[in-house]
């Protein structure tokens, strides 16, 4: 089967390589569409994610959605033919985290794309059958493959207790923060504030829901969140970017009694905070580690049309064009909110 292949940093190569096999608990699944995640041009780019590094040949890619052209023996929900949408971290069911339900801090986890595991940036995967969801013949596959990061937006609505009523404020409106902010509105949001410093995914927030939406290079956003909540701040604050200014600004953002959920991964090991923001506020911070137990409820909304994940997606490409592919989302160019390899 052809494969995108990363070698080491900046070298992404397109090779034949066996087709996987499948164990009795598996299916195989003909891959059609896969997102390009920031982690995927981190590893190009870098070729490791802080202390995990590509130590041999790589297939990047974990966004993704197929049909099943093979199924495992003990294999029992599934069949050959079904459209599905593959949530990408396998987690083995028995260790102390997983018994509790919170099977994202898995002790075993192996996860698409993520050394030594291969991802899907090629023809077909091998996937535990119970992480493996039908999708409705409405649903595209390039849909398909953004309920992972519709995942990571419903997860952290519920580390951030979001229900009826609640003020919300997302920093960062990447295609993360868009999920998210749907996320948030479909729980119940009476008002949701969006910052970014990029027109185009603001633009396409308000579309979206957003009440107001933010640019932080024209305006300082913890001011304009303050006036817009008399002075008060959100009860929910969401980060989305992953950088030590915005990490600091939810500390500015979020009311007494707020929470604080941190989404985006910081590349430096240590950020400074006002701890006395903390404590005279009273604040609970949540940080966030993919997901679980989503994948059924992101599938629903986007079905019955309460969650709208077509606008995020402005580029698509075949496997044989994913340098282009990477080249327009590592730099953010052509207005590229999500960019799907379609294999």
């Amino acid at each position: 089967m052809r494969a995108a292949v990363l070698y080491k940093a900046l070298d992404l190569r397109l090779v034949d390589i066996d087709t996987p096999q499948i164990t009795d608990e598996q299916v195989l699944i003909r891959v059609h569409s896969v997102g390009v995640c920031g982690s995927d041009i981190h590893y190009y780019e870098k070729g490791r994610i802080g202390s995990v590094v590509v130590l041999n040949p790589l297939i990047l890619g974990h966004e993704c959605a197929g049909e099943i052209s093979k199924v495992g023996g003990k294999v029992k929900n599934l069949k050959e033919g079904d459209r599905v949408a593959i949530e990408p971290g396998f987690a083995c069911g028995t260790c102390p985290y997983c018994r509790k339900g919170v099977y994202n801090l898995c002790d075993n986890m192996k996860f698409y794309a993520t050394p030594p595991v291969n991802g899907a940036f090629c023809e077909y995967v091998a996937a535990d059958a119970g992480f493996v969801y039908k999708i409705p013949d409405s649903m595209t596959y390039e849909e398909g493959s953004l309920i992972e990061p519709l995942s990571v937006g419903i997860h952290a609505t519920r580390l951030g207790k979001v229900s009826t009523g609640k003020t919300v404020a997302i920093l960062g409106a990447g295609p993360i923060g868009l999920c998210t902010l749907q996320a948030v509105i479909a729980s119940g949001a009476s008002k949701v504030f969006i910052t970014d410093i990029r027109d185009h995914l603001l633009k396409c927030a308000k579309r979206l829901g957003a009440t107001e939406v933010v640019n932080a290079s024209d305006e300082d956003p913890v001011k304009k969140i303050l006036e817009l909540t008399d002075g008060r701040g959100t009860d929910i604050v969401i980060e989305a970017v992953g950088s030590r200014d915005t990490i600091r600004q939810t500390f500015e953002i979020a009311g007494k009694g707020g929470r604080i959920v941190l989404i985006g991964a910081v590349t430096e090991d240590e950020c400074q905070i006002r701890t006395l923001n903390i404590l005279s506020k009273e604040l609970t911070i949540k940080g966030l580690f993919r997901y679980a137990n989503t994948y059924p409820t992101a599938i629903s909304l986007v079905s019955s049309g309460r969650i709208n994940l077509k606008p995020l997606i402005t580029h698509i490409f075949p496997l044989e064009q994913i340098h282009k592919a990477f080249k327009i989302a590592s730099e953010k160019s052509e207005d590229a909110i999500k960019v799907i390899i379609r294999i």
